[in-house]
């Protein structure tokens, strides 16, 4: 950042050394901060919405026309301290943007950190730093337009720094469900109308004493309340306000209360009183009656301030923190082991999205879980297990556990990142990560080192609820998978992302900007057993075995990068079954086994492609494939190009293979190894037998696509006339290139031609921009 911190940060990092203090944990470098999509809002959009800069997918954006258009992220309730901020333009290397960055604690006044700030010519995220702001809850970005016209485009915006030193919490309206209020009793106007936002309704019960109570859903600091009287411009009420932590014991906040003559809500307030869960109003009446009658109530106030961080250095203090965390509890590993004989059990926690319970390491990769000691989370949420070392295969009575180092299990919003998995050989199946059980989603695995994996069974397993359905909106990103292997025929992926009983339920599950290198465990590298997943922007180097689209449906996969060395076996790219996959923008290059394949079945689920009360042998077969859509790959030196069929019963239906490159100087550059309707159109080959089929040069056209090296790829040159501008029939979902650049008039392959000697955002990744040390 400014280079006045980076010379404090190193003096203090000297003056620590000489002095031999130890480092603590506390003092955590500036983060990115985690921003709920529901947390961005903006004042207005052309349908691009302001949730797109936060989906890590620099082809999507927020915009809006206008100068003082704006975008806004809440980060939470626990204040922050802010340092800088991250963002990408939409066509930001051709124009720049002007932009002011503003912060707040209450939505309402506002403070300039940098105005008039301007973007450099670049499409990639770019840093905009400025002096430390604290305390920040609300960060706003005021566009000015750009370059161009008066559009403000961002395609990313990441925000970041660390908790706040002035952490007096902001009271907010607090979430009630109708479900969690309750009463002595009413007339038929029941108290879920308190909440229901309009006032032409209400709760009524006659009678002095008589109550309403709201479950808050877990401790709180409550500040004040709101309350409109029914025909309040009429009457005033009385009324006493009272909370408890256990709804056993109630203490009076305020008694006698009395109303003003006003139907609108009125603001009561007293003393915050904290630890409390339950808010209970109680009535005496009226002016006019002894009738209680609340048209609406909010209640306002905070999360419980931060438990803060609890240092532990054994296994029994790590499980015994673990029970007492809360919301907000961050949990310190020193350095060391940690042993158990069986799982260190998480099981009922909940954090919140901008209190999550933290357990981190000291230093990272020095808290090491041996001794058969593994995380078991069970029905939890919003906890991170960070910066650990697993160096052995879990010990447990439960052979579902499989050797895991982390199950995941029945729980949402748990992140594993930065973490060490080296699990020594244990002779038997061991699954390093399970995910499974009910109420399983938006689970994040990301910057963890994954290597030295010899035992049998998936390193991360997907599993399944027991209900037919796999855990949803799940991320796997910047990981490192390496040296998996010895080679077997079937049972050692590297991911399997669900299983035959599961296919055919919708994942919505994203793998991204992996690494996988000298993943040798067997034919499928990543293997994906569900419906409706993302696999994306991955790169597979020197590895045996490929992405398969194993069962399940409506698959993508896009801009991933297959890199062979042209000598060991077994080298793969893409194949697939079952139907409507879409394999586009891929690269592939020095591949010893089939590029992409479009393979035949074994069993035919028909074109829905969900058919009645499948049985257990009908999942586990390979399905028949319809309306699968190649487009926009390309294949160079590789020894089999796009094959469409095989020797199986059920020949692919449907398919469309176009604008494909493939130059090859062995085999069929485009092999028809069964008969099928499959169309093709626009495809260029060059270097080896074209087809074995009689197509026509419209659908596929013998011409060399005069590649340069770039980067180490081979990409289209300014000479590539038979690609550039070439594409034909309509895939409107093909807008980017392999480097995730915007297409213009689509060139044919993977690549769209660019003169630009600049590093793309999306390229072959390397192992300093994955795992536990990357950026």
């Amino acid at each position: 950042m400014v280079k006045r911190k980076q010379v404090c940060a190193l003096v203090v990092f000297i003056y620590l050394m000489v002095t031999m203090l130890p480092i603590s944990a506390t003092y955590a470098a500036d983060a990115e901060f985690i921003i709920p999509i529901t947390n961005v809002t903006a004042s207005g959009n052309d349908g691009n919405e302001p949730k797109n800069v936060l989906d890590g997918n620099l082809t999507t954006r927020w915009s809006s026309s206008g100068d003082g258009q704006w975008i806004q992220f809440d980060l939470g309730t626990d204040l922050k301290k802010l340092a800088y901020v991250k963002m990408a333009f939409l066509n930001g290397d051709t124009r720049t943007s002007t932009f002011d960055i503003q912060t707040s604690t209450d939505n309402v006044t506002f403070t300039t950190v940098r105005s008039n700030v301007t973007s450099s010519l670049s499409a990639s995220l770019q840093t905009f730093d400025f002096t430390d702001v604290d305390p920040v809850r609300y960060v706003k970005i005021i566009g000015h337009g750009n370059s161009v016209n008066a559009w403000n485009s961002y395609t990313e915006v990441e925000i970041y720094g660390d908790a706040s030193t002035n952490n007096a919490a902001v009271d907010v309206k607090l979430t009630v469900p109708a479900a969690s209020i309750s009463d002595s009793g009413n007339d038929g106007n029941v108290p879920a109308n308190t909440v229901d936002g309009n006032t032409a309704t209400r709760w009524s019960s006659n009678g002095d004493g008589q109550w309403i109570q709201y479950d808050l859903g877990s401790s709180k600091t409550v500040s004040y309340i709101k309350l409109a009287p029914f025909n309040g411009a009429a009457r005033t009420f009385t009324f006493d306000i009272l909370t408890s932590a256990d709804n056993v014991t109630f203490t009076t906040a305020r008694s006698n209360v009395t109303s003003s003559l006003s139907d609108a809500l009125q603001t009561f307030d007293f003393p915050d009183v904290s630890n409390a869960r339950y808010v209970r109003i109680v009535g005496h009446g009226n002016s006019s009656s002894t009738w209680n009658s609340y048209s609406e109530v909010e209640i306002y106030g905070h999360s419980e301030a931060s438990t803060g961080v609890v240092n532990v250095s054994t296994a029994a203090q790590l499980a015994t923190a673990i029970s007492n965390a809360s919301a907000g509890t961050t949990i310190v590993l020193a350095n060391g082991n940690y042993s158990a004989s069986g799982p260190i059990q998480i099981a009922g926690k909940n954090g919140t999205a901008s209190s999550p319970i933290k357990l981190i390491a000291a230093n990272q990769g020095q808290a090491i879980i041996n001794g058969g000691a593994f995380f078991y989370v069970q029905n939890s949420s919003y906890v991170t297990l960070e910066g650990l070392k697993f160096t052995q295969p879990g010990s447990s009575t439960n052979a579902s556990f499989d050797k895991s180092a982390v199950i995941l299990d029945g729980s949402n919003n748990i992140r594993l990142t930065r973490n060490l998995f080296a699990l020594s050989e244990s002779g038997t199946n061991s699954m390093w990560v399970q995910v499974r059980g009910v109420n399983s989603h938006h689970n994040q695995i990301d910057h963890n080192d994954f290597g030295g994996k010899k035992d049998t069974a998936p390193l991360i397993a997907y599993e399944g609820d027991g209900n037919g359905n796999i855990s949803q909106y799940d991320t796997i990103e910047y990981n490192y998978f390496h040296d998996v292997g010895p080679w077997v025929a079937n049972g050692k992926e590297t991911i399997r992302l669900g299983l035959s009983g599961i296919s055919l339920s919708n994942g919505y599950n994203t793998i991204q900007y992996n690494l996988f290198e000298n993943c040798d465990g067997e034919p499928e590298i990543v293997s994906v057993k569900s419906s409706n997943n993302t696999v994306r922007y991955n790169t597979f180097k020197t590895s045996k075995g490929g992405l398969t689209s194993r069962h399940g449906h409506s698959n993508s996969f896009y801009g991933n990068f297959f890199l062979g060395d042209g000598v060991e076996t077994e080298e793969a790219g893409i194949r697939i079954y079952g139907n409507d996959h879409k394999i586009y923008n891929n690269y592939m290059e020095n591949l010893t086994q089939s590029a992409i394949i479009i393979d035949s079945g074994s069993f035919d689920g028909g074109t829905g492609g969900y058919p009645p009360n499948p049985t257990p042998t009908q999942l586990t077969a390979q399905w028949k494939v319809y309306r699968a859509q190649v487009v926009n790959n390309t294949i160079v030196n590789s020894t089999s190009g796009i094959i469409v069929g095989s020797g199986k019963t059920y020949a692919p239906e449907d398919v469309k293979v176009a604008n494909n490159i493939v130059k090859n100087s062995t085999g069929t550059l485009y092999n028809e190894a069964a008969t099928t309707n499959t169309v093709f159109e626009g495809n260029l080959g060059y270097g080896s037998t074209l087809n074995n089929k009689s197509r026509t040069t419209a659908e596929i056209r013998l011409a060399d696509p005069l590649f340069r090296t770039f980067n180490g790829l081979q990409k289209l040159s300014s000479t590539s006339t038979a690609a550039i501008n070439s594409a034909v029939g309509s895939y409107t979902y093909v807008t980017t290139d392999m480097d995730g650049e915007t297409r213009s008039i689509n060139d044919v392959g993977a690549d769209e031609y660019s003169a630009s000697t600049a590093i793309p955002v999306v390229h072959q990744l390397s192992p300093s921009e994955v795992g536990t040390n990357a950026p």
